[in-house]
């Protein structure tokens, strides 16, 4: 639980570094549970923001933000190297209008776009996170419309004898909040 919590403040904390643009906003992390967990129970609020955040964040790398590109069967990949080792993360984003059909709230037609989020970690660059071809990855699928907020797919892996927690996050409503400002 408390993995979880840490990982959902590593991940709002990270929502400040979004850029306005007419994009979804995508990013990939990289958790190590144990010094992350450690770091959660030997945190004490000292009511500076800035110093709270990055004594939370012990543990845990964020890359760099990324922008899929949106259009009909549009495949965005991306690949890094997984901290301390010599793995390779593959991230990819897919939109496709073709896989999941769904129902607006509360109207019969049929709503045919959806989005897929995959992430997966290997010893080589895969084409893609979300196909077969990628192994052992962590996909996600939802409806894409204007409702579409936030998507995530993570794993856990081993390495190296450790436990960490892989994940590629989108925020569909980047260019909203921005507007709002």
């Amino acid at each position: 639980m408390r993995i979880v919590l840490a990982t959902t403040l590593l991940l709002l904390f990270s929502a400040t570094l979004v850029a306005q643009t007419g994009n979804d906003a995508c990013h990939v992390y990289v958790v190590d549970v144990a010094k992350s967990q450690k770091a959660f129970e030997n945190f004490r609020e000292t009511g500076n923001e800035e110093a709270d955040a990055k004594a939370l964040s012990v543990g845990q790398t964020l890359f760099p933000e990324f922008y899929p590109v949106i259009g009909e069967e549009k495949l965005t990949t991306k690949h890094y190297q997984f901290p301390g080792s010599k793995l390779v993360i593959t991230a990819s984003v897919y939109y496709t209008d073709e896989s999941m059909a769904s129902h607006p709230h509360g109207e019969s037609e049929v709503h045919n776009e959806s989005m897929l989020v995959g992430v997966t970690v290997a010893n080589k660059e895969k084409p893609d996170a979300v196909s077969a071809a990628s192994g052992e990855s962590a996909v996600a699928e939802v409806t894409y419309d204007e409702y579409t907020n936030k998507v995530r797919a993570k794993k856990y892996v081993a390495v190296d004898g450790r436990s960490y927690l892989v994940g590629i996050e989108c925020d569909c409503m980047v260019e909203k909040r921005e507007k709002k400002k």
